[in-house]
């Protein structure tokens, strides 16, 4: 059961981390509850589409900081709002909003992991769409 959990729970993220596997075999009903969360926030219909979500993520785990251990996973999320059809200039004036409130640095790391998650999407044939 853990392991579906596990899988589900890297279906649901992009990516499968070591942690959420070994959580998920430890803890099951922790990840059950938090595929329920993510089904209540993201799944259902809302106001916001799967894209939006995305770069309300993008921009919460830049303004997080420059922490290595992050971005891995902010890269994971930017390459998803690529997929969804986000282009990078909607991202980048996402990161320009939390400037005011959170410094420059959030701009300039989300780039930096925006370019490092274009040019990994690059490599496995996606191709970007034209920002008109």
């Amino acid at each position: 059961m853990s392991n579906s959990l596990a899988d589900e729970f890297a279906a649901r993220r992009g990516k499968q981390y070591p942690a959420h596997a070994w959580i998920a075999e430890r803890f099951p009903e922790y990840v059950e509850t938090m595929l329920q969360l993510d089904e209540i926030i993201r799944r259902r219909p809302r106001r916001f589409d799967e894209k939006g979500h995305e770069l309300f993520h993008i921009v919460a785990l830049a303004v997080m900081g420059s922490n290595p251990h992050n971005q891995p996973h902010l890269t994971a999320h930017i390459k998803k709002a690529l997929k969804l059809g986000a282009h990078p200039e909607e991202i980048a004036e996402a990161l320009m909003v939390a400037v005011n409130p959170a410094g420059a640095r959030v701009l300039t790391y989300g780039v930096t992991c925006m370019l490092e998650a274009m040019a990994e999407l690059e490599a496995e044939g996606w191709k970007p769409e034209s920002s008109e």
